[in-house]
């Protein structure tokens, strides 16, 4: 008598897929958007504030901005995919995918970020310094404010866009979508 039950499919070669993919492309999106986004969100520029605007600028340049967000967002964007491939097996056909990835990406952003927080804030300037008696720290608080919100909103688009790219290449734990037997083990 046949076998009538569906294949065995493996839940750890897919979810993998999705993980590489998301640790690979997360960092990279999250990256591009943030500076156009911080540009957006930024605060007014007071004399007192260029100072630390071009400081931020010098530490914070292309590559050192794309290499401290692949350290930074790789461990969050492996963690958004091992979430999503968990609700892309578990959710209902009709159900957004995308969407919820967006979601868990702004909340593990949002985590990270309270969780660097106080990292962040022991590496400020001491208060006793010249410059630091310059800038305001109502400013410095604007700054900071709109900085976690550009983080956090950036991992919402660059989980988002990960689940999109995954859904577009195929990757998917869905098993009505899945590949044959034998080509996901």
């Amino acid at each position: 008598m046949a076998d009538a039950r569906r294949p065995h499919r493996s839940f750890l070669a897919p979810m993998t897929r999705i993980a590489a993919l998301f640790a690979a492309l997360g960092p990279a999106v999250g990256w591009m958007i943030f500076v156009p986004l911080y540009l957006v969100l930024k605060p007014e520029v007071a004399p007192d504030a260029i100072g630390l605007l071009v400081l931020i600028a010098a530490v914070f340049r292309h590559v050192a901005g794309l290499s401290a967000a692949y350290v930074v967002g790789t461990g969050p964007a492996a963690a958004t995919a091992f979430l999503y491939a968990l609700w892309d097996a578990a959710a209902p056909a009709r159900w957004p995918r995308a969407l919820v990835a967006g979601v868990i990406g702004g909340l593990i952003a949002y985590g990270l970020a309270l969780f660097l927080a106080p990292y962040i804030a022991s590496v400020e300037a001491d208060p006793g310094s010249r410059p630091a008696e310059r800038i305001d720290p109502a400013l410095l608080d604007r700054i900071e404010a709109r900085l976690s919100l550009a983080f956090v909103a950036c991992g919402a688009v660059a989980g988002f866009v990960c689940a999109a790219a995954a859904n577009l290449i195929g990757f998917t734990m869905r098993p009505e979508y899945a590949a044959p037997p034998g080509e996901d083990a």
